[in-house]
């Protein structure tokens, strides 16, 4: 296979991934209004799409896996890996992404969404924390 990496079949296989991803949660999310609206066929419909959705997501995985060097990749290794690369991950979400996109917020008058990602920012620091635990008890 040619190489992927910086290739734009590699962003679109990055975006695809985003999208399906996307596509999972939405579905989860409208799952439960079905089920608080007492339509649980319709909620059931929407749980088996989701699982659709990230069956799409893993393939697009695990081609990202194969040519990813850079750390990128959510795509399975060994689960020591996996945990430290979802605890830096988690870290930095904690550390700037959420507080950037808080600052951003308050800058713009949403002080509500702010409060949001700064609780955001909070507990992916909780799972950083617990990701290290975790890792750390492994040896």
């Amino acid at each position: 296979m040619a190489q992927l990496a910086d290739t734009r079949t590699e962003a679109n296989l990055r975006d695809a991934f985003a999208r399906e991803s996307e596509a999972n949660r939405r579905f989860l999310y409208y799952a439960q209004q079905a089920d608080s609206e007492g339509l649980a066929d319709v909620a059931a419909l929407f749980r088996t799409l989701a699982e659709g959705e990230a069956g799409h997501a893993f393939g697009h995985l695990a081609f990202l896996e194969d040519s990813d060097e850079s750390g990128r990749s959510a795509g399975p290794g060994r689960t020591q890996d996996n945990l430290r690369r979802a605890a830096e991950r988690e870290a930095s979400e904690a550390e700037s992404f959420y507080p950037d996109l808080a600052r951003q917020a308050r800058e713009e008058g949403f002080a509500d969404i702010a409060e949001w990602f700064d609780t955001l920012a909070k507990a992916e620091e909780r799972h950083a924390i617990k990701l290290r635990e975790t890792l750390f008890s492994m040896g």
